[in-house]
């Protein structure tokens, strides 16, 4: 959209730079699907197009695996760090000291990954230490073996990871939302949780739901925290780097990469196209009900 005072170039040039951000940002996602159809796989000097990694693909138990642990990680992540970060958000907009509750909610971002999983590691390995001895000597076995490094362990790694960009992503939405229409909801007979429903949340369920895709991605590329406390099982990003560093990655690894890439552009990119139609269709019932008004 543009005005009388904004030059038509100007406006051209600003869209032509986002383009190019864009495609310069996904050049490594299209040259991992070039690959990925190449019946030599990578470096090869012959190019020749075929599907056939995209079938050998659900053969490879490995990569099966490493790809349902990241998912189930993924979703315990959401179910877990999504609620967390909306009760931060909805406390940020009723307490008095919102600076230094920022700054304590987003400290984690400024600490170096590898120091984080590091000082987790030592920390889980210590806490899972006293407990075994705690349960060795009161004789309740059932203390022991709780935070041995496995899926819950790289979970809690994750919901430290991810719950300051949920509280960003929730907060940014809120800020278009005016408490009083809660506390107008309660003055109606309404329940706190009924307020929230009904009123607050289809306000905010853009950001909660940016939040919840969010996180699935950041669970995807996260690798530091992730390998450092999981424990004994494979996640998604584990085996391609380590394939990357010592066999160089498979073609059904370029071919999962592919699938991977493809559902999550497929994915956004729909949402983006209905959530642009549906504003479109908005402002032109909008538009006709103020015509209609006009001349009536």
């Amino acid at each position: 959209m543009t005005d009388e005072f904004s030059s038509v170039w100007s406006y051209r040039l600003k869209w032509l730079y986002l383009l190019l951000l864009v495609a310069t940002l996904m050049v490594p996602v299209f040259y991992n699907l070039y690959i990925s159809f190449n019946k030599f796989g990578f470096g090869a000097y012959n190019y020749e197009f075929t599907l056939q990694w995209y079938s050998v693909v659900f053969q490879d138990q490995l990569l099966l695996s490493a790809f349902g642990w990241t998912m189930l990680l993924a979703l315990c992540t959401v179910m877990t760090a999504v609620p967390l970060g909306l009760v931060a958000a909805k406390f940020f907009k009723t307490t008095r000291f919102k600076v230094w509750f920022v700054a304590l909610l987003l400290l984690p971002l400024f600490v170096p990954a590898d120091i984080v999983a590091a000082s987790l590691l030592v920390f889980f390995k210590n806490l899972s230490f006293s407990l075994s001895w705690l349960a060795d000597m009161t004789g309740l076995s059932w203390l022991g073996g709780w935070f041995d490094l496995g899926f819950m362990t790289a979970l809690i790694g994750l919901i430290i990871y991810t719950i300051p960009y949920i509280f960003i992503v929730i907060l940014i939405t809120m800020g278009r939302y005016h408490p009083q229409q809660t506390e107008a909801a309660r003055s109606c007979g309404a329940t706190a949780w009924q307020a929230f429903r009904d009123v607050e949340f289809p306000q905010i369920r853009a950001g909660i739901f940016s939040a919840a895709a969010f996180t699935i991605i950041l669970t995807f590329n996260e690798y530091t925290r992730t390998s450092m406390l999981k424990g004994g099982f494979d996640t998604f990003t584990s085996v391609l780097i380590s394939q990357m560093l010592n066999t160089g990655m498979s073609e059904q690894s370029y071919a999962m990469g592919g699938i991977v890439s493809l559902v999550a552009i497929l994915t956004i990119g729909g949402i983006i196209a209905f959530t642009m139609l549906r504003v479109q269709s908005l402002e032109r019932t909008q538009r006709l009900k103020v015509n209609a008004d006009m001349s009536g």
